[in-house]
């Protein structure tokens, strides 16, 4: 019989027994926990760097397009000339502004999402960190719950504050340079803010109105605006050329002061008598202008108004309150009553009349 000669099996690598070997186990397990520990936190804070592009990518294109605004085709530049919106021509100061308002509401939205970005990634990877090297992620997750939900009591107006600028921006509600009516605040916009909006009042006094507390919101100069001007002229006048007056009045502003021309939009309108009172008739004109420029209008109209008036003797309505003096009992009464003409006698409230006055004893 013939012995075939096996080959020698590999001897296992000798171990440490006692303390040494223990040491060498533990050594082992950590080493292989470590790399892997290592890798998945490479991978994640690789897939947080990928996101953060990605997140700006996208903001940044958002950005650009509240920028750009939405370019106006023929279409849509034949429908605005259609309902007498004055459309700005390239390179003028209109299109500068209104470019200037984007930007600074571009500018906002762009800081909020950047901000609410970082938070977001942040958060994930602490929580992720944190799972990787054994903390339980779970209990702190639920501690900070309980603590936003008692800051967010502590906090509601804040919050509410922050939520509301948040939308008045993505709606353009109002921009820097309008001028806005908020409720007990009017004014010029100076800054839009996520917490507050800084108005500047007619007399110069500054407003800081929290978006929270905006419940309504009235911007006299958004697109274009309207000059408002009511007459109220006796009964004895002739409405067509009380009427034709007034139209007069905004031809002869045009001519006279080329910025009033420039910022009037379309033809002056007198619709007709707007109400019928007790002493006067009353008139209303109306013109379109341009944003911010309808207080302008109306105060050269008024000026041409006064003088066209005394021109074709055009009398207003004068008002019927008159003080009259009771010299036996010595009292004073408002009466909205006609003034007496000529001599005759004064009647009190229910028609009465009324013993003269005595010159004498009122010395």
């Amino acid at each position: 019989m013939l012995n075939l000669a096996t080959s020698p099996e590999p001897s296992p690598s000798p171990t440490l027994e006692g303390p040494a070997g223990d040491v060498q186990n533990l050594w082992e397990d950590l080493t292989s926990d470590t790399s892997g520990q290592f890798l998945g936190l490479g991978i994640a804070i690789l897939l947080l760097v990928i996101a953060w592009f990605v997140g700006r990518a996208v903001i940044r294109g958002i950005v650009l397009g509240i920028e750009k605004g939405t370019p106006l085709d023929g279409r849509a530049r034949r429908a605005l000339r259609k309902a007498k919106i004055k459309v700005a021509e390239p390179d003028t100061m209109e299109l500068r502004l209104e470019g200037e308002r984007r930007r600074q509401r571009a500018k906002t939205i762009g800081r909020v999402l950047n901000s609410t970005l970082l938070v977001v990634l942040i958060a994930i990877g602490v929580t992720t960190l944190l799972s990787m090297i054994g903390v339980p992620v779970a209990p702190l997750l639920a501690s900070a719950g309980v603590v936003g939900v008692a800051l967010g009591f502590g906090a509601q107006s804040l919050v509410k504050d922050v939520l509301s600028g948040v939308f008045m921006l993505l709606e353009d509600q109002y921009g820097v340079g309008d001028v806005v009516n908020l409720g007990e605040a009017t004014g010029s916009v100076e800054e839009v803010g996520l917490r507050c909006t800084r108005l500047r009042s007619l007399d110069g006094t500054v407003w800081y109105v929290p978006n929270g507390e905006i419940t309504r919101v009235g911007n006299m100069t958004r697109m274009w605006s309207r000059a408002l001007v009511e007459v109220r002229f006796a009964y004895d006048t002739d409405i067509e050329a009380a009427r034709e007056a007034m139209i007069d009045a905004v031809k002869a502003a045009q001519e006279k002061h080329k910025k009033v021309a420039a910022a009037i939009l379309g033809e002056a309108e007198v619709a007709g008598i707007e109400s019928l009172e007790y002493n006067a008739v009353m008139l209303r004109l109306l013109v379109q202008t341009n944003p911010s420029a309808q207080w302008d209008v109306q105060r050269e109209v008024r000026h041409e108004m006064r003088r066209i008036f005394a021109e074709r003797g055009i009398e207003l309505a004068v008002p019927g309150e008159a003080m009259v003096v009771d010299s036996g009992s010595g009292r004073r009464a408002l009466h909205d009553t006609p003034r007496p003409a000529g001599d005759e006698q004064p009647v009190d409230q229910d028609g009465r009349p009324l013993p003269p006055a005595n010159d004498a004893e009122d010395e």
